[in-house]
This record gives structure tokens, sequence and C-alpha cells, in this order.
């Protein structure tokens, strides 16, 4: 009897089993049928990215990232837009939902708060951006009443800000020129002016070109002042913060990929910027990519230099100089727990 009943016991555990597993085929057969379309787990694809910026070869990671996969399973697009107003528009209309800008270019509103949430670095300038001074120049004070230029929304605009605030002094201590960057460099190389706000090239070719003239003080000694950010527009960042560490993901990816395979990485940048690899080797002298571990230092609030005390301080100059007038604290536009999460 215990054998009959053992017997048994196993022919039904076998029928059970030939029973489910017909059950798994017909199931199976009618959901690739459309069956159960009420199913409470339905398969969703991330939205698509669209990321903004001006044409600046800082940014030539972030076309590294796209032409060797690194953003995976991110469909992502690099647009092109020269003006930071139709950047804004278009981050408004939702043309966009992504965009690169400085702390200054990000802020310099009136009237209405900046669009976005910054969550992760991507470039710092080390000299690239500065302050000419003609000879007998040797200070900031000594600028006072003087013939300055440089063009707002612009970083060597900020930093010329950022000199004459440590001084006590603002924009109406000086006779300032709203000019193009361009027109301001060859004015001073002119000797038409005490002082412009330049970037290079052109920042050197103008001090060389003024005898006597040289560099008062550049984006190298004011550390963390003239960084770029990636700003996600807000409801964009509330519903899909996966999609934002993918991206600040990519790119860290193409930053290593750039440090071993340099000819390759460099070869597409330049590609993307219409510049040689020479030309696009020589801007990278005069701005660093900021790395994984980078930010994670640059978003904590601990740290001596960090994005939410420099967006602050950035805000305090835009405003005290009248171009801005709407200054939210760095935590209601930054926000760390992107980086925080990329392991």
């Amino acid at each position: 009897m215990a054998v009959a009943g053992g017997k048994t016991k196993y022919m039904s555990k076998k029928l059970i089993a030939v029973a489910v597993l017909v059950a798994v085929a017909i199931f199976g057969g009618w959901r690739l049928l459309g069956g159960n379309k009420q199913s409470n787990s339905p398969i969703t694809s991330l939205p698509k990215v669209k990321i903004a910026m001006v044409t600046f070869p800082g940014y030539g990671p972030l076309y590294v990232a796209e032409e060797k996969g690194f953003f995976g399973d991110l469909d992502v697009e690099l647009v092109r837009i020269e003006s930071i107003g139709d950047i804004r528009a278009a981050m408004r209309s939702g043309a966009v939902n992504m965009y690169a800008a400085t702390y200054d270019i990000f802020q310099s509103t009136k009237g209405v708060a900046p669009e976005g949430i910054g969550f992760v670095v991507i470039d710092e300038s080390h000299g690239a951006d500065g302050v000419a001074v003609a000879g007998g120049i040797n200070s900031v004070a000594d600028l006072r009443g003087k013939k300055v230029a440089a063009e707002p929304g612009f970083p060597p605009y900020l930093v010329l800000q950022y000199l004459l605030n440590k001084e006590g002094m603002t924009l109406a201590d000086l006779d300032f020129q709203d000019m193009p960057t361009v027109d301001a460099g060859n004015a001073f190389a002119a000797g038409k002016l005490s002082a412009a706000g330049i970037y290079e090239p052109a920042l050197s070719a103008s001090v060389a070109a003024h005898s006597g003239a040289k560099v008062l003080a550049s984006s190298a000694d004011v550390p963390g002042l003239i960084q770029d950010l990636l700003f996600a527009d807000e409801k964009f960042t509330k519903e899909n913060p996966q999609v934002l560490e993918k991206v600040a993901d990519g790119y860290f990816k193409a930053l290593d990929y750039i440090n071993t395979n340099h000819d390759d990485a460099y070869q597409i940048m330049a590609k993307a910027f219409g510049v040689s690899v020479p030309e696009m080797e020589d801007f990278k002298t005069g701005v660093s990519w900021v790395s994984k571990e980078e930010n994670k230092k640059l978003f904590n609030q601990a740290s001596d230099v960090n994005v939410f005390k420099t967006y602050d301080i950035v805000c305090e100059l835009l405003k005290k100089n009248g171009d801005a007038d709407v200054c939210l604290p760095a935590a209601a536009k930054l926000t760390e727990e992107i980086i925080n999460n990329i392991k």
C-alpha cells in the first residue's frame, strides 16, 4: 500500500505539472495575441532626452557619449541653439528638456525664476577667461573710473564682477562698456580701453598686442566660479530621475574613454565642433572636464568649494550689478541626489 500510495502521489504531481505547463503555454500564447491588456505592469520606454547647448568645445564629452553609445538605452539628441534666450524658450515650451549653462548664464533672468534643476557639473574654466589690463593697472582698485569693456552673459564678465565685488566695487564704479568680446579684445589691443574681459584665444592675443599689458586675473584664480552644469526641466527631473542618472553616467563613461582612447575621442569632438584635432587639444589646456569623483565633492555642501555656495555667490553678484532680480536659494535649483545615486 505504501508503494502504491507513493506512486499515486507521484503520478498526481506529474499530472499537475503537465497541467501547469499547458496552462502556461496557453496563457503565453494569449498574451502574445493581446490578452490581458489591463495588466498592472505595462512595459514603458524611457522618454527621449534633448540637450540644448551653444557651440562650445567644453561640451565635447557629450558628443563622445552619444557617438559611443554610453547613454545606453536612452535616446539622446544634442541640440545647438546659439542664443540663451532661445534655449530658455525651448525649455519652457518642452522642445528640449535639458541644457548646458554656467551659473551666471542660468541665473541672468529678470522677473521670472530660471528654468531647470542643476544635477551634474561637466566642465570648468582654468584660465580660459580673464581680465586683461593696460600697463600701470596693478590692482582692481586702479580700475575705478576707467574705461572697461566686457560682454554680459559670458564668463569673463562674471570674472570681472567677482573681482570688483572682492574690492567692494560694482560695475557702476567703472566707465563700463557693454561690448561683444571680440570687439572688446580688439579695442583693448588698440589701446582704447584700460581693461577688458576676454576669453581665449583672444585673451592672450590681445595682451600680446598691447605693450605693457597683462592678465590681471583669470578663471584660474577663482576656482569653481566658471563651471558648466546640465540643468533639467523640473517636472522631467521629478518624474525621471533615472534618466538624469543615465545622462550623468554616460558623461562620466565618456571621460574614461577620452582618457584611454585619446585619438579617437578627440577626432569625435573635433568633428562635432568643426575644428582640427590640434585645435581641440589646444582648447582643452584652459578647461577641465569634471569627473564623477570631483562631482561628488562639488555636490557635497561640506566641501570648501561646492556648487551650492558658488550658485548663491553668483546670484548675489548678478543682483548687485543689475543682471538678475530673482535669487532663489541654491537648494531650490540644484540637486545632489543624482550624483549621490551614481556608484
